[in-house]
């Protein structure tokens, strides 16, 4: 539920309830309301909180509790303006204090929230609640030592605490120390076993573990406890698809849906499990009817387009629907002047429904802009050639016009087809593994490190490959790179909360296994899980260099197979080796070769858009350079360093970045770095109470 629709929904509430409620003092709407909150049904506790509070504006207690259904629900902003309600008469009470730290945290206003728990503890040393808060911001810092020292420190003040405990076995779950993990829940166990949620935590432990025997007995018990326990079904059915057990995930996914249409997890895991056991044309339909109730579910809709790809027809009717999303989201990158934001929108239509004549024409214009205009003439007689009817007259005249104008093209000048280039320059291989993870979706790192590779489809001097199973680790990464003789090798994980995520890259070199770099990308937001792969793909094209080859030669001229398509601009220049003697650096980013590989240098006269003109001058006495020689860029003019296309390697020899594409003009991304990364964890630990 939208966060709109959360305000929508406790007003609407308490509206209904005004008549039901008018013969009821204060004091009793105040202990119904408390009776929800006990069980966790903070829409209906908010309906009566706000019924007292309109009977006793002064009733402190009431606004508290009422900012804490809110904080529960997500509604942060809201939450806090009922808080200073509470305030208002309560100034002193730590447990105010407290949660106004825990809002502020939630917002992102770390400092402030430090603050505040620090001023309680100041006040109260022996306050649980503001070392909670304080554990949350050690997270913040991906400090988990310091965190479990927090909740630690609670739990010598009150032995018993079951928020302490289970976030303690949580905390050591995810740091893989089991067996101390264990040890504090079997303490949870000794005083909580007949709550619901203490048995849903044990089974996500187990699951982390490994455990799934112990995982699915304490998600059927949590379950048996509370029926109408949504989580702890989702929980049952990734464990019953951990076991391969993948009928009964479909029969549980029905069951869930049936109960709540809207259950995003459900449709998702439904569509996984009926693809794993053949039912391909099955889990099409049902991510496609998961994306109408959850249009905004990435993951989902990458797993469909991933599958779509490889198993419906290109005449199939369904492909123009599920294109026109990109079309629509395309649209609003142009709203915003945010070309790169719009070019891979469009690009990700066409993926999936190549005769689009929409969003092929609307390609072709964002090509016009950038003055690629042999490019732009292509995509319009691809219309042309492509279309049913006959094609409007002003288009026919564009092509006409331009076919006039490109009859001198470099292209024409040396009789060269740039379309049958070979420009494979770099080959790369993107790993995951498998690890039980937090995450809301199953098989996440599989999904990502397809749609990572996915990602690169249009660049066209990489050829980047997934590797569909998991690897157990880097030296079977290394290996598996090494003798396919990839270049590079990237291992990746996702780290997915419920409204944000992050994408981990680590690159090696595929030749010594030397760590090259390693990133981490944050996202919130809608559109967080193109943004990140788009953010990861300009980082690893940001440490390849501009490799090329020289395809023809006339005298001191030549021809190479790079230009306008790859940022290269008149007056760059390049060193030319001798074909077959580059090598990717030993460690770090950048080439290497030996100085007597070194035959010459040549600059650009001419760009053109997939090749360039330039002239070249050898070292030495004698003249040794060939066609098929390799070029590499070691510089570009000033005027060329603010932006180009973001989709091509952006390094010179040593490894430096050229050009500034850092995801063009995403106001997305602008948001993004004012947000604050945080583990999935947290999300998790902010649930127990």
């Amino acid at each position: 539920m939208s966060k709109k629709s959360a305000v929508f929904s406790i007003f609407l509430f308490s509206v209904m309830a005004a008549s039901f409620s008018a013969s009821r003092t204060p004091k009793e709407l105040y202990n119904l309301a408390f009776e929800f909150e006990s069980d966790e049904n903070w829409y209906d506790a908010s309906q009566y909180y706000l019924e007292v509070v309109n009977e006793n504006p002064a009733y402190s207690d009431a606004w508290f509790r009422l900012a804490n259904c809110c904080y529960r629900l997500g509604e942060y902003d809201l939450a806090f303006q009922y808080l200073e309600n509470a305030e208002r008469y309560e100034k002193s009470n730590s447990s105010i204090q407290n949660m106004k730290g825990m809002i502020l945290l939630a917002l992102g206003r770390i400092d402030d929230a430090r603050q505040i728990f620090y001023e309680v503890l100041k006040k109260y040393p022996n306050d649980i609640d503001a070392h909670f808060g304080l554990a949350e911001i050690e997270l913040y810092d991906g400090k988990y030592s310091g965190a479990e020292q927090q909740y630690t420190e609670a739990l010598k003040r009150q032995a018993s605490n079951r928020k302490a405990l289970l976030s303690l076995a949580l905390l050591c779950a995810e740091q893989k120390r089991y067996s101390q993990s264990e040890k504090y829940l079997r303490q949870a166990m000794q005083y909580y076993s007949g709550e619901a949620e203490v048995h849903y935590l044990a089974a996500l432990i187990y699951n982390m573990k490994g455990d799934f025997t112990n995982a699915e007995k304490h998600e059927r018990i949590a379950v048996e406890i509370k029926g109408d326990y949504e989580p702890a079904y989702e929980l049952l059915a990734n464990t019953l698809y951990s076991q391969k057990r993948y009928r009964e995930v479909i029969d549980l996914c029905d069951y869930l849906i049936l109960k709540n249409r809207s259950n995003q997890a459900a449709w998702y895991l439904k569509g996984v499990a009926q693809d794993k056991i053949g039912l391909t044309a099955d889990a099409i339909s049902t991510w496609a009817s998961g994306l109408k109730v959850h249009p905004q579910d990435e993951l989902m809709r990458m797993m469909l387009e991933l599958t779509v790809r490889n198993s419906l027809p290109l005449d199939d009717a369904r492909r123009k629907e599920w294109a026109q999303y990109h079309i629509e989201i395309a649209r609003q990158y142009d709203s915003r002047y945010d070309k790169a934001g719009s070019t891979y929108e469009y690009q990700r239509a066409l993926i999936l429904d190549p005769s689009n004549q929409e969003a092929r024409l609307a390609y072709a214009d964002i090509l016009e802009l950038n003055g690629m205009h042999e490019l732009y003439l292509s995509q319009l007689n691809f219309v042309k050639e492509n279309s049913e009817s006959d094609i409007p007259k002003s288009l026919s005249d564009t092509i006409e016009a331009y076919t006039s104008l490109l009859q001198n093209t470099l292209a024409k000048k040396w009789k060269v087809e740039p379309f049958y280039l070979d420009k494979i320059r770099w080959n790369i291989a993107v790993f995951y593994t498998e690890e039980a993870s937090l995450m809301n979706h199953a098989e996440a790192n599989r999904l990502t490190a397809l749609a990572a590779g996915d990602f690169f489809s249009g660049v066209a001097v990489t050829s980047v490959k997934t590797q569909v199973t998991p690897v157990s680790g880097y030296g079977e990464a290394f290996k598996n790179a090494r003798s396919n003789n990839f270049d590079y090798f990237v291992v990746i994980s996702m780290n997915e909360g419920s409204e944000d995520l992050t994408l981990s890259s680590v690159l090696y070199s595929g030749r010594t296994g030397a760590e090259v770099s390693r990133s981490r990308f944050y996202a919130t937001g809608n559109n967080r899980f193109s943004t990140v792969l788009r953010r990861f793909r300009n980082q690893i094209l940001e440490e390849l260099t501009v490799r090329g080859k020289i395809l023809s030669r006339n005298g001191k001229t030549v021809l190479i197979d790079l230009g306008r398509s790859e940022n290269i601009v008149k007056d760059a220049e390049f060193k030319i080796i001798r074909k077959g003697c580059l090598k990717t650096a030993d460690s770090g980013e950048g080439l290497f070769y030996k100085d007597e590989d070194v035959l010459g240098v040549l600059t650009v006269t001419e760009a053109g858009e997939e090749i360039s003109e330039a002239e070249i001058s050898y070292h030495g006495f004698y003249d040794k350079i060939n066609i098929d020689d390799e070029i590499i860029l070691v510089s570009q003019p000033e005027e060329n360093a603010q932006s180009g296309i973001d989709t091509v390697p952006n390094a010179d020899e040593n490894g430096n970045p050229l050009v500034n594409n850092e995801v063009l003009g995403s106001e997305l991304v602008s948001e993004i770095k004012k947000a604050v990364d945080h583990p999935a964890l947290l999300d998790f630990l902010r649930s127990i109470y």
